[in-house]
């Protein structure tokens, strides 16, 4: 029994590696898309204004980041 808990702990210590979620193009597309939002944003009146701004906000973070 003691054996295989040491093989189990062996293999839970690999290392784990991150990958991105979104690939150089798409991430290029998102960027140009949450900009174009951001920009529209100083043009639109109300509470629509401040959901386009975030949108555009959400677009490129993601893209920065890669989720």
């Amino acid at each position: 029994m003691d054996r295989q808990l040491k093989g189990n702990r062996e293999k839970n210590m690999e290392p784990v590696v991150k990958t991105k979620n979104v690939g150089r193009a798409e991430s290029i597309l998102r960027s140009i898309i949450g900009v174009i939002l951001i920009i529209f944003a100083f043009f639109i009146e109300g509470i629509l204004r401040w959901v386009v701004g975030l949108i555009g906000v959400v677009f490129i973070l993601t893209a920065i980041f890669g989720y």
